[in-house]
């Protein structure tokens, strides 16, 4: 394990978090530049491991919007664009899959 995990999850066992895990703490970690920072808020900003920003936003929307699912069920097969750039300013995907919400 390198420092930096050592360190989070030193700082995760000190705050009482069960952080199952690690490499998304140490993603999250260096995407907000700060340790101490990411794991106060890691709870509320993770938001899993998906192949891209895009599935998470479908998938998000599906859970979500009752005018969205009613429109893809009705439609199978179809899969309307959706404006990512929006997206990309609420949420972040990193190289490992990993989608954080900005808090």
């Amino acid at each position: 394990m390198s420092r930096t995990a050592d360190y989070l999850a030193h700082l995760a066992e000190e705050a009482g978090l069960m952080i199952e895990d690690l490499e998304a703490l140490t993603a999250y970690a260096a995407l907000v530049g700060d340790a101490e920072y990411a794991v106060r808020t890691f709870d509320d900003a993770y938001e899993g491991q998906w192949d891209d920003l895009e599935d998470f936003a479908h998938d998000r929307l599906m859970e979500t919007d009752d005018e969205y699912r009613a429109a893809m069920e009705s439609c199978r097969g179809w899969r309307p664009s959706l404006d990512m750039i929006a997206w990309h300013c609420d949420y972040s995907h990193t190289a490992g899959g990993h989608v954080f919400q900005s808090i």
